[in-house]
């Protein structure tokens, strides 16, 4: 894991890796370790799931929901660029990105924290 995502979390100690595997493997009922979220999880992005036109469509109906829309610094999936397209789509949205992380940020920096905590108060 370390040497194929090493540039999404270029901070990561073996300890942080550890953990990351953790998170992201199972070992299924034949005791083979496999990956343990839908491997699907693109489709919406491609044509047959109705491309990103569907996505920005979503958006239309979140104009006055609270958002909080996390980036990490270092992702070559989401841009700065699009995620400042979004932000200006939406009336209550706050753009945060987490220094030092790629796509995705793992949730558990602390500007992540930070962040999802000050959108709960937000709510609140």
């Amino acid at each position: 894991m370390a040497e194929n995502n090493g540039d999404i979390f270029p901070d990561f100690t073996l300890k942080d890796w550890i953990a990351f595997a953790k998170k992201v493997y199972r070992m299924n009922s034949s005791g083979r370790i496999k990956l343990d979220y839908d491997m699907k999880i693109a489709e919406p992005f491609d044509s047959k799931g109705g491309g990103s036109g569907a996505l920005w469509n979503a958006l239309e109906n979140m104009q006055d929901i609270p958002t909080l829309i996390l980036r990490g610094e270092l992702s070559d999936l989401f841009s700065e660029e699009v995620a400042r397209k979004m932000v200006d789509k939406l009336d209550k949205a706050d753009l945060v990105t987490i220094p030092r992380v790629g796509h995705c940020p793992t949730l558990e920096e602390p500007a992540s924290l930070d962040a999802i905590n000050q959108l709960l108060h937000r709510i609140d």
